[in-house]
């Protein structure tokens, strides 16, 4: 399962929630109906709407505010089974968490534990085998490849970068 969404907060009285959501937008939307509480059950999606940065959600059975408000902090994930399909060459944070960073001599330097969402581009956290964190960038330029069956992720750095 897959950490999709955070419920912040109800939205007027009729059961709306507020969630944050790490999703890739529309695309999540109009494919997952269904998503999960940590227990595993199942929360249907009826209605979504976008709101500076969050998604307003109507959930089947909550019909009020105060059913709302119980949801409060409730993390909600989806099956990566049910995740739409990404262009070649995009790929998911959870996709690229854990790959070997390998510079282009074939050393291993290190795992990528966190990818960080930037305005420029998406930096991916890279720490080293001394547990030094080093940041990337995550565009052509500095990866070169991506091989998840390997898993492992083809770094080519500038001088002083790592």
């Amino acid at each position: 399962m897959i950490y999709v969404m955070q419920i912040v907060n109800t939205h007027g009285i009729r059961g709306e929630v507020k969630a944050l959501h790490f999703t890739d937008g529309e695309a999540f939307f109009k494919k997952v109906k269904t998503v999960y509480k940590k227990d595993n059950t199942p929360v249907k999606i009826l209605s979504h709407r976008f709101q500076k940065g969050a998604v307003l959600l109507k959930l089947e059975g909550v019909d009020d505010v105060e059913t709302a408000e119980k949801l409060k902090f409730t993390e909600l994930y989806a099956k990566e089974e049910d995740l739409p399909k990404l262009p070649k060459g995009e790929y998911y944070f959870f996709e690229l968490i854990g790959l070997t960073a390998v510079l282009p001599n074939g050393e291993e330097i290190g795992k990528v534990t966190d990818v960080i969402e930037n305005n420029a581009s998406n930096l991916l956290q890279i720490t080293k085998k001394d547990g030094e964190k080093v940041l990337v960038p995550n565009i052509p330029v500095f990866v070169s490849d991506v091989k998840l069956r390997e898993e492992k992720i083809y770094i080519t750095p500038i001088e002083g970068l790592i």
